[in-house]
C-alpha cells in the first residue's frame, strides 16, 4: 500500500500533473483509495477509546470530525486518525496499509470492555474536495457546507467535513460517502488524481503516520497538539506521561516544518533529512507530494535549533536542497 501511495503522489497515472497545475482555477474531487476505516461499536466503545487515544473521544460530537492519534507506551505514534461518530459507534479513518496491524493492537486491549473493533473500509469511500469554489459547488448541489474546520454536515449518504486549509489552497473538504453513493455525479466533477488531496494535506501541514514512520514521532514532533489532536485534560492513555512531559517539562526540541525540493519524485515518508554542517541525518520526511508548478512539497521534522542555521538537503549533505516554507499556522511552546 505504501508503494501505491508513492506512485499516486508521483503522478503515476495520466493527468496528475495537469490537475495539480490547474488546482488554482477550480475545485477537484479525488477518490482516496489509500485510506481505510475501522468501526468501534458496543456500549463501551467511547470509554474504551478514551483509554487508548490521544484526544478526548468523549468530546466528539455528532457534527464534528476529530483528529486523533494512537501511541506506544513510549509515546511514539503508531497511527493518526480522522474520527467521527456514526450513531453510538466511532469511526476511525487511517492509511489502509496500517489498518490491520492497528486494529489488531487495539483489539488486544479491549479485554473486558463491551466494545468491538472491526474493519469497516467497505462501508464507505472517502474523497477529498480541494480548490477554490469548493464551497460554492457544495451549496449549488444542495449540500450544506460546514462553516469551520473539523465540523461536519450530512446529506443523503454523504458526510462532509471542512478541513484546515492554507493560502495555497483555501477550501478543503473530506467527503465520506456510503458505499453506492457517488459524490462525483452529484457535484458534476470527474475523479481527479489522489495526488491532489495529498498535496493539499502537505500544504496545510496536517501530518499522517504511514507504515514507514510508525514509532518515529512523539505527537509534538509533528505539531499534532497544535492541530488539536491531543487533549491534555483527559485521562490516561498509552504514552500519556511522556506526551505530557514533552509538553510541560523542558522546551520542545523537535518540530515539523514544510519545505519544497526541486526533484521529480516525492521522497518516501521516513526518508532522511541532512544538514549542510554534518554528514549524519538530522531529520525525517513526514510525508511529501508532487507540487503545482513542478518539484515536490514536503513536511519534515528536525531539531528546532537547527532550522535556519544552514542548508537542509534530501539524500545526503550537499544533495538536493530543501527550501523551508512557512507553516500555515502558529506554533507555540508552553514552556517558552
Amino acid at each position: 500500500m505504501l508503494e501505491d501511495l508513492q506512485s499516486l503522489t508521483a503522478g503515476a497515472f495520466g493527468g496528475a500533473r495537469h490537475q495539480l497545475d490547474a488546482i488554482a482555477g477550480g475545485p477537484a474531487l479525488s477518490r482516496l483509495d489509500t485510506l481505510g476505516r475501522m468501526r468501534v461499536d458496543g456500549p463501551d466503545a467511547v470509554s474504551f477509546l478514551q483509554t487508548q487515544l490521544t484526544n478526548d473521544v468523549a468530546d466528539l460530537g455528532a457534527n464534528a470530525l476529530q483528529l486523533n492519534g494512537y501511541c506506544t507506551a513510549k509515546g511514539r505514534m503508531l497511527a493518526t486518525f480522522h474520527q467521527w461518530r456514526d450513531g453510538d459507534d466511532v469511526m476511525l479513518q487511517l492509511p489502509a496499509e496500517i489498518l490491520a496491524s492497528v486494529m489488531k493492537r487495539l483489539s488486544m486491549f479491549v479485554l473486558r470492555s463491551k466494545a468491538k473493533v472491526t474493519d469497516a473500509s467497505a462501508e464507505h469511500v472517502a474523497y477529498g474536495l480541494v480548490g477554490p469554489g469548493a464551497t460554492r459547488l457544495l451549496q449549488s448541489a444542495g449540500i450544506e457546507a460546514p462553516d469551520a474546520p473539523w465540523s461536519m454536515t450530512r446529506a443523503d449518504g454523504l458526510r462532509i467535513a471542512r478541513m484546515p486549509a492554507a493560502p495555497a489552497v483555501a477550501e478543503r473538504y473530506l467527503v465520506v460517502a456510503d458505499t453506492g453513493t457517488d459524490p462525483s455525479s452529484r457535484l458534476g466533477l470527474a475523479n481527479a488524481a489522489e495526488a491532489v488531496w495529498w498535496w493539499s494535506e502537505v500544504a496545510a501541514a496536517v501530518p499522517t503516520v504511514f507504515a514507514a514512520t510508525q514509532e518515529r514521532f512523539v505527537p509534538q514532533m509533528i505539531n499534532f497538539e497544535v492541530l488539536g489532536g491531543v487533549s491534555f485534560k483527559k485521562g490516561c492513555y498509552p504514552g500519556q506521561e511522556i506526551v505530557a512531559r514533552s509538553q510541560y517539562l523542558g522546551r520542545l526540541k523537535r518540530r515539523m516544518h514544510p519545505g519544497h525540493a526541486d526533484v521529480t519524485q516525492p521522497p518516501a515518508a521516513g526518508s532522511d533529512v541532512y544538514h549542510s554542517a554534518q554528514t549524519e541525518p538530522l531529520g525525517t520526511v513526514v510525508m511529501s507530494a508532487m507540487a503545482p508548478g513542478g518539484g515536490v512539497d514536503l513536511l519534515f521534522e528536525l531539531p528546532v535549533d537547527r532550522l535556519g542555521t544552514g542548508e537542509l538537503h534530501l539524500g545526503g549533505a550537499g544533495a538536493t536542497r530543501i527550501d523551508v516554507r512557512p507553516l500555515p499556522y502558529a506554533l507555540f511552546d508552553p514552556t517558552a
